[in-house]
Parts: structure tokens; sequence; C-alpha cells
């Protein structure tokens, strides 16, 4: 079984760009995209058991990530948040995700490399289906 991504961007340019990323690094399936907090809320509501990973981005043109990931916080055990940002990285904003229940950030500019690794290790602890 393949990871399966929710994707919360409100860039077209890096929706497009992460997902064709995580398809062909990780061997993710992005199952869902949403640009704005409401509709990332109203996917998370539909689909609670059809995501192993939220993407988060946290500034959204319409509400913020802050808002998604605290949407997730009675989700199973086995599903992850990962939270992408732009904004300098410092101590404050790293608690303040931990607080939420994240389980790693990454800089859009300079850690890709570093969450399609971390994608790639969870992808690779999926079940895998028998032929």
């Amino acid at each position: 079984m393949a990871l399966r991504v929710f994707l919360v961007e409100d860039s077209a340019a890096q929706c497009t760009y992460l997902t064709q990323i995580l398809t062909a690094e990780a061997k993710a399936v992005v199952v869902g995209v949403a640009s704005t907090e409401p509709q990332a809320v109203g996917w998370l509501d539909r689909h609670p058991d059809q995501w192993d990973v939220a993407l988060v981005d946290l500034f959204l043109g319409e509400g913020t990530g802050v808002g998604v990931i605290g949407h997730c916080r009675n989700r199973r055990p086995e599903q992850s948040i990962l939270v992408m940002t732009n904004h300098a990285r410092n101590d404050q904003l790293l608690h303040h995700c931990e607080r939420l229940g994240v389980d790693a950030v990454f800089h859009k500019a300079t850690e890709l490399d570093n969450l399609v690794a971390y994608c790639k290790s969870m992808a690779a602890k999926m079940p895998r289906c028998e032929a």
C-alpha cells in the first residue's frame, strides 16, 4: 500500500511540485488537496481514515494550518502531521508545533529533501499487499 498524503497548500505551483516529488521520490499518493483551512477541515471530516500523512502549510490564504492541525487532534495513532513553512525556523515555532502534536516541521526552501526522506521512511513502514 502506498503512503497516502493529504496536502494543505495554498500555492498552486508548490502544490504541483510537492505532488510530483512525493509521487516520484517517496512513491506516495496524494489523496486530497486543500488550499484553505475550511476546505481542509471539510476534507478531513469526509475522509477521516483515508490518509496517512497530513502535510500542512502553516500560513494559508484563508484560515491557518494551525486550525487544520487542531482539527486532526483525534487522528489515529498511525496518522502523522507534517508541517512545512517558508518562515524562519525558530524555537518558538517548533515548540508551538510540538504542543499541537505535529510529528515534524520542514522549511520549504531548504528542507524539501528532508521532507521527502521522512515520507520515504514512512512509506517503507507501510504494510505491503501480497499479490
